[in-house]
Parts: structure tokens; C-alpha cells; sequence
């Protein structure tokens, strides 16, 4: 099982017939799970990437389970395959998309958001107009961001992205849906560059709730164009903190060098949780002048609240300018090639 460090006790492994610690077998753990034992968090690895036979007795296994095993088990698998890219447990979650339980139902949602088959973008858009339980349909947003993305870079079929752009757009633009829905909806369909979304944006900042008003401009920031950077830079101002951190957020995500200006005031916020979003905002941007003013924060005495979180948007910035360096060093020298260099 798992000691109070995370990591993983003298238990969750067996004996292999050479000596070496191996993991249980699939059935093993079913069993485990079955009998209502403890889950031993190294030993649930062996779910990693189940046989259809496995599959199967899950799924038969699943309503005999009470909902608070059932959420135990699935939370379990996303902290693992969280900790090890490696592990693949996105089987398991699917079969509990249609749980009864909603609670449930959202962690198996999570479990397959990162996934890229078109078969769970259409099993999710239709979740998305057919549950029943609004924090499952947010949820069911928020995932459906990560498809939208992959339509930006041309990797949906013409017919997968209306079906996407459609239930999303029918969440933001449905006056008797719960605001949050409408609101993860929006933020989703951010990372469109379709002129219809920008219009979608802008039309929800100016007429929508305070909770819409916070998507819009999020979904400026995922919509990446500089054009909506003094919207956000106006709202460095507002008196409603939730706004000024949604609005550093999205102007760090624009990745633009003018954003780092304005951002540097916001250090100064009353609010810790502005303070910390102009910070990660900075490092989004990750430019000289960025990394200069981390630096320099990172020997302030004076903002210890501030210190890990500098620490690791700097750490960012480094990795990605090293990163640029290599790809520099890579480029062949085609001038060079046959001795002259003009």
C-alpha cells in the first residue's frame, strides 16, 4: 500500500518464480477491489492498459460496487497515471462514463479527456447535450477544450468539428442552462479562430453574468489573438479580484511581449491569488524581459508567499529557452555548404 511519503509499501509487489518483485496479475487487483480491501496504490498499476477479458469483469463487477468505491478507485487511477505518463488507464474510465453516480461519472471524465479518438469526442458531445447532472456536463466542457485545440491544428475530420463547434456553441448560447455549463463551454471553445467565435466572445463580455464575464475572458486568453489585450489590461483594475486573475491569466496565455508590462504592476495587488496569477502569466510569456523580472523576484526577501511559485515559472522560462537554443544549434548551415559563406 501507500506509506504517508506516496510511495508504494513491501506489499504491493509479489515474488516472481526468479526472486525479482513483480506486479499482481489484472484479477488480482479485481479482487482486491471486489473485497472492499485497501487500495494498494502501486499495486492498482496492473490496470494499466486492461485485456478485454479484464474489461469485462470490471464492467460486471461495476454496479456491485458501492459509489464511494467506485470514485475511490477512479481518483486513484488519475493520481497514478498522473504520476506516471506512462500508465494508461483510460479502459477503466470509459466504462464508468454512464456511471449513475455523478460524482463518478465526472472522474471518468477526466480520465479520458486526453485522449485523441474521434469515437470519445462524439460519446462526449452527446454527454454533453444528455446528462442530467450540470457539474458533469461543466466537466464534459472543459474536456471538450482539449479537441478543440486539435481542430486548430486541422487534426478533426470536417464533420467531427461541426459536431464539436455545434454542442458547444448550443451550451453557450442556451439561456436555461446553468451558468457554470455555459460558461466551461465557452472557455472550450476559446482556442477556435472562427470569426463566429471571437463574435461569441465578445458578445458574452458585454451582455453576460459576472461567472460568463470570467469565461470570456479566458476565452480571450485561448483565442490568442493580441487584439483582446486591452480588454484584459483594462481589467488589471477591476475591483473584483476574480476578474483581475482571469484577466492576467488569459494575457499571459496570448504569449505576447506588451502583456508583460501591465503584468508586472499586478505584482503589486493587494490579492494574493492576482500576485500569483501575474507571476504564472509571466512565465507563460517567457520572454528576456520576463525572465529578468523573476529573477529578480526570486531575491526579494520580501514576497516569501511568492517564492515557490516564481521558482517554478522561472524554472519554465529556462527550460523553453534552452529548448530554443537547441533547435538554433540544429538548423543546418546550408550557407556554409560549399565554402562560401555570402
Amino acid at each position: 500500500m501507500v506509506d504517508g511519503n506516496g510511495s508504494a509499501s513491501d506489499d504491493a509487489f509479489e515474488d516472481g518464480d526468479d526472486g525479482e518483485q513483480q506486479l499482481p496479475s489484472p484479477d488480482q487487483v479485481l479482487d482486491e477491489v471486489a473485497a472492499g480491501r485497501p487500495l494498494a496504490y502501486e499495486r492498482l498499476r496492473a490496470l494499466s492498459e486492461p485485456p478485454q477479458p479484464v474489461l469485462s469483469r470490471l464492467l460486471a463487477l461495476w454496479p456491485q460496487l458501492p459509489p464511494e468505491r467506485r470514485r475511490e478507485l477512479l481518483a486513484t487511477l488519475l493520481q497514478l497515471a498522473d504520476d506516471d505518463a506512462t500508465l494508461d488507464f483510460h479502459r477503466v474510465h470509459l466504462t464508468a462514463l454512464r456511471d449513475a453516480d455523478a460524482a463518478t461519472r465526472m472522474l471518468a471524465v477526466r480520465g479520458i479527456r486526453e485522449q485523441e479518438r474521434t469515437e470519445y469526442l462524439r460519446l462526449l458531445t452527446a454527454q454533453l447535450r444528455q446528462d442530467g447532472e450540470a457539474s458533469v456536463r461543466a466537466e464534459i466542457a472543459d474536456a471538450l477544450g482539449h479537441w478543440v485545440i486539435s481542430m486548430e491544428f486541422g487534426l478533426l475530420g470536417e464533420d467531427d468539428a461541426e459536431e464539436l463547434n455545434s454542442a458547444l456553441r448550443e451550451a453557450v448560447e442556451d439561456i436555461e442552462e446553468q451558468d457554470e455549463v455555459r460558461a466551461r463551454s465557452l472557455e472550450a471553445l476559446g482556442a477556435s479562430s472562427e470569426e463566429s467565435v471571437r463574435e461569441l466572445i465578445s458578445e458574452t463580455y458585454e451582455i453576460g453574468n459576472e461567472r460568463l464575464r470570467i469565461a470570456a475572458l479566458r476565452a480571450m486568453g485561448r483565442n490568442a489573438s493580441e487584439s483582446w489585450l486591452p480588454i484584459l489590461v483594462y481589467h488589471f483594475d477591476d475591483e473584483d479580484p476574480d476578474i483581475r486573475v482571469a484577466a492576467a491569466t488569459a494575457a499571459g496565455d496570448l504569449l505576447v511581449d506588451e502583456a508583460v508590462e501591465p503584468l508586472v504592476m499586478l505584482l503589486d495587488d493587494r490579492e494574493d491569488e492576482v500576485q500569483i496569477a501575474a507571476v504564472r502569466a509571466l512565465g507563460e510569456i517567457a520572454n528576456e524581459e520576463s525572465e529578468r523580472v523573476l529573477t529578480r523576484m526570486l531575491r526579494d526577501q520580501n514576497r516569501p508567499h511568492l517564492s515557490e511559485v516564481v521558482r517554478e515559472a522561472l524554472a519554465g522560462v529556462k527550460l523553453l529557452n534552452m529548448e530554443m537554443v537547441d533547435d538554433e544549434d540544429d538548423e543546418p548551415d546550408f550557407a556554409g555548404e560549399d565554402g562560401d559563406s555570402r
